[in-house]
Protein backbone atom coordinates (compact mmCIF):
# COMPACT_ATOMS: atom_id res chain seq x y z
CA UNK A 1 0.00 0.00 0.00
CA UNK A 2 2.33 2.51 1.04
CA UNK A 3 5.00 1.62 -1.83
CA UNK A 4 1.61 2.05 -4.65
CA UNK A 5 0.31 4.59 -2.91
CA UNK A 6 3.62 6.33 -2.95
CA UNK A 7 4.54 6.35 -5.94
CA UNK A 8 1.22 7.44 -7.28
CA UNK A 9 2.14 10.74 -5.28
CA UNK A 10 5.62 10.74 -7.32
CA UNK A 11 4.94 9.96 -10.94
CA UNK A 12 1.00 9.07 -11.37
CA UNK A 13 -0.04 13.40 -12.05
CA UNK A 14 2.51 12.22 -15.07
CA UNK A 15 1.97 8.45 -15.58
CA UNK A 16 -1.44 8.21 -14.82
CA UNK A 17 -3.86 11.27 -15.34
CA UNK A 18 -3.84 11.33 -18.73
CA UNK A 19 -5.05 8.06 -18.93
CA UNK A 20 -7.47 7.98 -15.99
CA UNK A 21 -8.74 12.20 -16.51
CA UNK A 22 -8.31 14.51 -14.32
CA UNK A 23 -11.00 13.82 -11.76
CA UNK A 24 -10.73 10.01 -11.59
CA UNK A 25 -7.01 10.66 -11.13
CA UNK A 26 -8.03 12.88 -8.49
CA UNK A 27 -10.14 10.79 -6.73
CA UNK A 28 -8.15 7.64 -6.77
CA UNK A 29 -4.99 9.96 -5.17
CA UNK A 30 -7.04 11.65 -2.37
CA UNK A 31 -8.11 7.97 -1.62
CA UNK A 32 -4.43 7.19 -1.86
CA UNK A 33 -3.04 9.64 -0.13
CA UNK A 34 -5.23 8.97 2.98
CA UNK A 35 -4.41 5.38 2.92
CA UNK A 36 -0.59 6.06 2.83
CA UNK A 37 -0.85 8.64 6.00
CA UNK A 38 -2.80 5.99 8.14
CA UNK A 39 -0.87 2.38 6.96
CA UNK A 40 2.25 4.70 8.02
CA UNK A 41 1.52 3.73 11.64
CA UNK A 42 0.99 0.27 10.49
CA UNK A 43 4.34 0.19 8.69
CA UNK A 44 6.07 2.04 11.78
CA UNK A 45 4.83 -0.68 14.70
CA UNK A 46 5.90 -3.06 12.21
CA UNK A 47 9.11 -1.58 12.20
CA UNK A 48 9.42 -2.03 15.56
CA UNK A 49 7.97 -5.66 16.01
CA UNK A 50 10.42 -7.07 13.70
CA UNK A 51 13.01 -5.36 15.55
CA UNK A 52 12.48 -6.87 18.49
CA UNK A 53 11.60 -10.28 17.50
CA UNK A 54 14.63 -10.72 15.26
CA UNK A 55 17.38 -8.84 16.51
CA UNK A 56 19.15 -11.00 18.35
CA UNK A 57 19.22 -13.47 15.32
CA UNK A 58 20.62 -11.11 13.10
CA UNK A 59 23.18 -9.71 15.01
CA UNK A 60 26.60 -10.11 12.76
CA UNK A 61 28.61 -13.28 13.27
CA UNK A 62 31.86 -14.95 11.62
CA UNK A 63 30.28 -16.93 9.56
CA UNK A 64 28.42 -14.02 7.89
CA UNK A 65 31.78 -13.02 6.54
CA UNK A 66 32.44 -16.94 4.73
CA UNK A 67 29.00 -16.43 3.15
CA UNK A 68 29.72 -13.03 1.75
CA UNK A 69 33.03 -13.95 0.54
CA UNK A 70 31.14 -17.11 -1.24
CA UNK A 71 28.63 -14.60 -2.78
CA UNK A 72 25.98 -17.57 -0.41
CA UNK A 73 26.95 -19.40 -3.31
CA UNK A 74 24.89 -17.71 -5.97
CA UNK A 75 27.26 -18.51 -8.52
CA UNK A 76 28.57 -21.56 -7.52
CA UNK A 77 25.83 -24.31 -8.58
CA UNK A 78 25.22 -26.65 -5.34
CA UNK A 79 27.04 -24.27 -3.09
CA UNK A 80 25.97 -23.16 0.12
CA UNK A 81 28.33 -21.75 2.66
CA UNK A 82 27.46 -22.60 6.61
CA UNK A 83 24.41 -19.84 7.95
CA UNK A 84 22.67 -19.65 11.34
CA UNK A 85 18.98 -19.11 11.25
CA UNK A 86 19.26 -16.00 9.16
CA UNK A 87 22.11 -15.91 6.42
CA UNK A 88 24.38 -12.86 5.33
CA UNK A 89 21.66 -12.55 2.79
CA UNK A 90 18.78 -12.32 4.88
CA UNK A 91 20.78 -10.23 7.69
CA UNK A 92 21.62 -7.20 5.14
CA UNK A 93 17.97 -7.46 4.31
CA UNK A 94 16.99 -6.83 7.89
CA UNK A 95 19.32 -4.25 8.55
CA UNK A 96 18.28 -2.32 5.70
CA UNK A 97 14.55 -2.52 6.36
CA UNK A 98 15.41 -1.56 10.12
CA UNK A 99 17.81 1.18 9.17
CA UNK A 100 15.93 2.70 5.83
CA UNK A 101 12.63 2.17 7.52
CA UNK A 102 13.32 3.93 10.45
CA UNK A 103 15.05 7.10 8.24
CA UNK A 104 11.97 7.19 6.07
CA UNK A 105 9.20 6.90 8.87
CA UNK A 106 10.94 9.99 10.94
CA UNK A 107 11.13 11.82 7.21
CA UNK A 108 7.41 11.15 6.62
CA UNK A 109 6.47 11.78 10.67
CA UNK A 110 7.97 15.40 9.64
CA UNK A 111 5.50 15.56 6.57
CA UNK A 112 2.45 14.14 8.39
CA UNK A 113 3.62 17.00 11.10
CA UNK A 114 4.89 19.94 9.04
CA UNK A 115 6.45 22.88 10.03
CA UNK A 116 7.04 20.69 13.90
CA UNK A 117 10.53 19.00 13.82
CA UNK A 118 13.56 20.92 12.60
CA UNK A 119 14.79 17.20 11.42
CA UNK A 120 17.55 18.10 9.12
CA UNK A 121 18.91 20.73 11.05
CA UNK A 122 19.03 18.80 13.85
CA UNK A 123 20.65 16.49 11.54
CA UNK A 124 23.07 18.43 9.96
CA UNK A 125 24.42 19.79 13.12
CA UNK A 126 25.42 16.27 14.52
CA UNK A 127 27.14 15.41 11.06
CA UNK A 128 28.86 18.55 11.18
CA UNK A 129 30.05 17.95 14.50
CA UNK A 130 31.13 14.50 13.77
CA UNK A 131 33.27 16.19 10.73
CA UNK A 132 31.02 15.48 8.11
CA UNK A 133 32.21 18.83 6.87
CA UNK A 134 35.37 18.13 6.07
CA UNK A 135 34.46 15.34 3.53
CA UNK A 136 31.61 17.32 1.69
CA UNK A 137 34.11 20.22 1.69
CA UNK A 138 31.69 22.65 3.45
CA UNK A 139 29.58 22.57 6.59
CA UNK A 140 26.00 21.77 6.07
CA UNK A 141 23.12 24.29 6.60
CA UNK A 142 21.75 24.41 10.25
CA UNK A 143 19.76 27.56 9.89
CA UNK A 144 16.89 26.00 7.31
CA UNK A 145 13.69 27.70 7.16
CA UNK A 146 10.49 26.02 7.55
CA UNK A 147 9.97 25.57 4.31
CA UNK A 148 13.42 24.25 3.21
CA UNK A 149 13.05 21.45 6.10
CA UNK A 150 9.58 20.53 4.45
CA UNK A 151 11.45 20.06 0.96
CA UNK A 152 14.56 18.13 2.66
CA UNK A 153 11.83 15.78 4.15
CA UNK A 154 10.09 15.06 1.01
CA UNK A 155 12.77 14.73 -1.02
CA UNK A 156 14.96 12.38 1.34
CA UNK A 157 11.29 10.20 1.99
CA UNK A 158 11.10 9.92 -1.46
CA UNK A 159 15.03 8.74 -2.14
CA UNK A 160 14.75 6.27 0.36
CA UNK A 161 11.31 5.04 -0.16
CA UNK A 162 12.48 4.05 -3.80
CA UNK A 163 15.62 2.14 -2.34
CA UNK A 164 13.51 0.30 -0.24
CA UNK A 165 10.65 -0.56 -2.75
CA UNK A 166 13.45 -1.98 -5.06
CA UNK A 167 15.24 -4.05 -2.08
CA UNK A 168 11.61 -5.56 -1.11
CA UNK A 169 10.86 -6.19 -4.63
CA UNK A 170 13.98 -8.33 -4.80
CA UNK A 171 13.44 -9.82 -1.68
CA UNK A 172 9.51 -11.01 -2.79
CA UNK A 173 11.47 -12.51 -6.03
CA UNK A 174 13.69 -14.65 -3.69
CA UNK A 175 11.37 -15.47 -1.32
CA UNK A 176 8.90 -16.98 -3.75
CA UNK A 177 10.05 -17.92 -7.34
CA UNK A 178 13.50 -17.17 -6.90
CA UNK A 179 14.86 -19.86 -4.05
CA UNK A 180 13.07 -23.34 -4.27
CA UNK A 181 11.39 -23.57 -0.53
CA UNK A 182 11.30 -20.35 0.45
CA UNK A 183 7.73 -19.95 -0.23
CA UNK A 184 6.24 -22.67 1.53
CA UNK A 185 8.49 -22.23 4.34
CA UNK A 186 6.85 -18.94 4.79
CA UNK A 187 3.38 -20.24 4.01
CA UNK A 188 3.60 -23.09 6.93
CA UNK A 189 5.99 -21.89 8.92
CA UNK A 190 7.70 -25.61 8.52
CA UNK A 191 10.71 -26.50 6.14
CA UNK A 192 11.98 -30.04 5.03
CA UNK A 193 15.60 -31.15 7.13
CA UNK A 194 17.07 -31.95 4.50
CA UNK A 195 16.82 -28.21 3.13
CA UNK A 196 17.43 -26.35 6.25
CA UNK A 197 20.16 -28.53 6.80
CA UNK A 198 21.97 -27.40 2.76
CA UNK A 199 20.66 -23.81 3.81
CA UNK A 200 21.06 -23.35 7.31
CA UNK A 201 23.54 -25.15 8.19
CA UNK A 202 24.37 -24.17 11.60
CA UNK A 203 21.09 -23.23 12.63
CA UNK A 204 20.40 -26.81 12.39
CA UNK A 205 23.19 -28.03 14.52
CA UNK A 206 22.69 -25.15 17.23
CA UNK A 207 18.85 -27.20 17.27
CA UNK A 208 20.47 -30.31 17.59
CA UNK A 209 22.95 -29.35 20.48
CA UNK A 210 20.23 -28.03 22.63
CA UNK A 211 17.79 -30.90 21.69
CA UNK A 212 15.22 -28.72 19.97
CA UNK A 213 14.59 -29.87 16.41
CA UNK A 214 11.56 -30.41 16.20
CA UNK A 215 10.73 -33.17 13.15
CA UNK A 216 7.60 -34.88 12.08
CA UNK A 217 6.20 -37.53 9.65
CA UNK A 218 7.35 -35.89 6.90
CA UNK A 219 11.05 -35.04 8.41
CA UNK A 220 10.39 -31.11 8.85
CA UNK A 221 12.14 -28.95 11.19
CA UNK A 222 11.64 -25.19 11.88
CA UNK A 223 11.94 -22.64 9.45
CA UNK A 224 13.92 -19.72 9.31
CA UNK A 225 12.28 -16.47 9.17
CA UNK A 226 12.07 -15.38 5.52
Amino acid sequence: LLALTGLNLLYGRELLMPILGHEAFAAMSMAGKWLHDNAAWAFMIGLVMIFVMWVPANLPTRADLQWIAKFGGLFTKGVHPPAHKFNAGQKLVFWAVVLLGTSVSLSGISLLFPFQLALFSKTFEVLNGLGFAAIWGAPLPTDLTPIQEMQFAAAWHAIVALAMIVIIIAHIYIGTIGMEGAFDAMGTGMVDLNWAREHHSLWVEELERKGALRTGDAGRAETPAE
